[in-house]
Formats: C-alpha cells, sequence, structure tokens
C-alpha cells in the first residue's frame, strides 16, 4: 500500500512537472512568434504603452483598451499573472535570504512575462484596427 502511494505522488508530481514546462513552452512560442513592433503605424495612439518595462502597467492597458466579453482562457492575461505574482514573491524572499545574483532568473521570467503581455495587446489592438477597417468599408 504505501508503495502504491508513493508511485502516485510521483506521478502526480510528474504530471504537474510537464504541465508547467508545457505551459512555459507555449508562452515562450507565444512570445517568439511576434515581436512587438514600435515603429508599426497602425499603432501610433500607443507606441508609449507598448514601450512600458512594468507588467502592472501593460496589464492595466490590456485591461482598459480590450475588456473581456466573455471568459475565454486564450486571451486573458490571468494565468500569466499569476505566474508573475509568484515569481515576483520567490525574486522578493529569495533574494532577502541570498545575495540578488542567485535570482537574476526571477528578473528575466518577470520580463518574459512582460514581453508576453506586450505581445498579447499587439496583438488584440491589431485584430481591433483590422476590425474596425472592415466595419468601414461595408
Amino acid at each position: 500500500m504505501l508503495i502504491a502511494a508513493f508511485i502516485l505522488v510521483i506521478s502526480i508530481a510528474a504530471l504537474t512537472q510537464f504541465a508547467m514546462f508545457a505551459w512555459r513552452a507555449s508562452l515562450l512560442r507565444a512570445v517568439s512568434e511576434q515581436y512587438v513592433n514600435e515603429a508599426d503605424a497602425s499603432l501610433q495612439p500607443y507606441p508609449n504603452r507598448l514601450r512600458s518595462t512594468s507588467f502592472a502597467e501593460v496589464k492595466a492597458v490590456y485591461r482598459d483598451l480590450c475588456p473581456e466579453l466573455k471568459m475565454s482562457p486564450t486571451t486573458n492575461l490571468r494565468a500569466v499573472s499569476i505566474y508573475y505574482a509568484v515569481i515576483n514573491l520567490v525574486g522578493r524572499v529569495g533574494s532577502s535570504i541570498l545575495p540578488a545574483e542567485g535570482f537574476s532568473w526571477t528578473q528575466r521570467e518577470m520580463a518574459l512575462c512582460t514581453q508576453y503581455a506586450k505581445v498579447r495587446l499587439s496583438q488584440r489592438l491589431e485584430r481591433n484596427i483590422s476590425i474596425v477597417n472592415q466595419a468601414r468599408s461595408y
């Protein structure tokens, strides 16, 4: 009975680790698919927001400019926000215990989350602009 419980715990841990790695890979793929083009003429009203390095600012702009009409897991930033908060907490706790150089990966991960939010925002703005242009053509 003890061996079966041990195998179950190890299997659940491995499945959780695989799910986290798969989610992070999809995050990296989304960021690498499209970089934010700061010279894009269609996004001229929002260039300062797309250059922001703060995740909170980008998230606020995303929430203000692209409200969610229905809950869809592919278009909101909830999972990335949770990941950002966890990484931020780990970085703060870790830097209080160890030197800051040991937790520089948390800064990279938070920058990745910010870049992901910028890419999602630019994709949503481009899609909104194309829908407006299609509506104007009628």
